[in-house]
């Protein structure tokens, strides 16, 4: 018989995306725990990319100060076709870069930062099953001295590629395998590159080279001439290909790690059902050209925690996590497409393909207009929730990023955005000069509210009498004040549900 749960959510999974969900929720409140079946950490770089959104993210939640103490920022991106340059510092971010630290450093600073906030993580613990009976989800469970059962509210599966809870909801993984596959190594180079970050592109294949900083490289290789095996990486075999890929021998040594794999690019067809939901490499795997999967998990993380966290406290309709994958969905549907054709463009030898990718490779780096788009798409400041976004907003508001916005002058003159957003509330900016409004004071604390001008920011920001921006970053709603008066707490009953503070009658004083 299955246990009753002390958490209201539990996640399975203490990868990045499950240690940033598990992290989002207990700062709104939520007992949660996270359970993963390895023992520890992943010593292994893996993943090792972050770009300018994710670290924008990280600076909202006081975490992008520790991650730059461990990382290689890395300003631009030399492709060899026609010697081009990706400049990152022209994004409108103060991360105008690639943030290179390896995965294994960025899940230790997830997970302390959960711990920190009352997280219970169970290693060793793998979850084998699931299924919803009534208003809970029953799990199970098993580690070296047994297997059980427990039950709880919410069950998120952040368990991977191969997620069983993605296979318990019945969702296909749709999608399809690559020809050919990639080899991974980190190594020392004896004949070290002039470019921190370098995609080598030939006829016989491809080459992705990050610097970590630290006298290793991160080499990503796809050869074209090179059929599957299941022998494990050698030095001997990353030195051969090398050679035959650069037309010159660079002399790795000393591998910290290497491996083997297959691409895939598979999207689940539902994030979500009933009270199982997926998030991260269980919902989307694509091509690794880009390096945008762990980006895109704690992209996942952070759109859902608070959302999941105000269905959790019964003060919002499951409306709310429906607009979890419409939003997020939609944004690796995208990040599949563009990699799919981006990896098939780059690794043919069909002469269409060496002509697209030349001219298109130009476009996004000496056009400007291309530049903006690449570079914008790249790093995930582009990215927008439009399916969602409230209409009636001045356009390039709702749905939108909201930048670091500064304030020049009024009570809040010399603060932040991003500061502000420490505690992950709802933050009210009003640039009205007038009294507070009060219209948000029946949610609480809730709300965080920022009152004065803002100034040094482009787009349409300035001209926004109001912005209500959600803990995620987003956009909720904008206008001005004399809309606001009806629109502003419709907007936020949407996103955050009922008020939280009681209404007083008059008799009460």
């Amino acid at each position: 018989m299955a246990t009753g749960s002390d958490y209201e959510v539990v996640i399975a999974g203490a990868g990045p995306t499950g240690l940033c969900l598990a992290g989002e929720l207990a700062l709104a409140g939520v007992r949660c725990k996270v359970v993963e079946r390895r023992t520890h950490r992943t010593e292994e770089s893996r993943a090792l990319g972050l770009h300018g959104r994710t670290m924008e993210v990280l600076r909202t939640r006081g975490m992008a100060d520790t991650v730059l103490e461990r990382a290689n920022p890395v300003k631009q991106v030399r492709v060899s076709l026609g010697n081009s340059l990706l400049n990152l510092r022209r994004l409108h971010s103060d991360y105008g870069q690639l943030t290179i630290i390896p995965q294994g450093e960025t899940e230790a600073i997830l997970e302390e930062r959960a711990r920190d906030l009352g997280v219970t993580i169970e290693r060793g613990v793998k979850l084998t099953g699931c299924r919803q009976e009534g208003e809970e989800v029953v799990y199970r469970l098993e580690s070296e001295e047994r297997r059980w059962e427990e039950r709880t509210p919410w069950l998120v599966g952040c368990d991977g590629a191969h997620s069983a809870v993605r296979h318990a909801m019945g969702a296909a993984f749709e999608g399809e395998m690559y020809p050919y596959t990639i080899i991974v190594a980190d190594v020392k180079l004896g004949v070290p590159l002039d470019e921190q970050l370098l995609i080598h592109v030939g006829r016989a294949g491809l080459v992705v080279c990050t610097d970590f900083g630290n006298g290793w490289y991160r080499l990503g290789v796809i050869d074209r001439g090179k059929s599957w095996s299941d022998d494990p990486v050698t030095l001997q075999e990353v030195r051969e290909t090398l050679v035959r890929l650069f037309g010159k021998d660079l002399r790795p040594s000393e591998p910290l790690w290497t491996s083997r794999f297959r691409i895939q690019e598979r999207q689940a067809e539902t994030y979500r059902k009933g009270r199982m939901i997926i998030a991260g490499d269980a919902a989307h795997v694509h091509s690794p050209l880009g390096g945008q999967g762990l980006n895109l998990g704690i992209q996942d993380a952070v759109n859902l925690g608070w959302k999941l966290a105000a269905v959790a406290s019964g003060r919002g309709s499951d409306r709310l996590i429906d607009t979890y994958q419409e939003e997020r969905r939609r944004v690796s549907q995208g990040v599949i497409k563009v990699t799919d054709l981006a990896t098939r463009m780059m690794t043919s030898d069909a002469l269409p393909a060496r002509v697209a990718r030349l001219v298109g490779v130009s476009t996004a780096t000496r056009v400007p207009r291309g530049h903006r788009l690449a570079v914008g798409h790249l790093s995930g400041i582009a990215t927008a929730y439009p399916t969602t976004a409230d209409s009636r907003s001045p356009k390039g508001t709702a749905g939108h990023r909201v930048p670091d916005l500064s304030f020049r002058t009024g009570p809040a003159q010399g603060d932040r955005l991003f500061e502000n957003m420490r505690a992950g509330t709802f933050v009210l900016v009003d640039q009205s000069g007038q009294q507070p409004s009060g219209l948000l004071d029946p949610w609480g604390d809730l709300v965080t509210e920022m009152r004065g001008r803002i100034g040094g920011v482009k787009g349409p920001w300035m001209d926004a009498e109001m912005i209500l921006v959600r803990p995620d970053g987003y956009c909720a709603w904008a206008g001005g004040r004399e809309r606001a008066a009806v629109e502003l707490p419709a907007a936020m009953r949407r996103w955050a549900g009922a008020p939280t503070v009681p209404a007083t009658s008059p008799a009460d004083g």
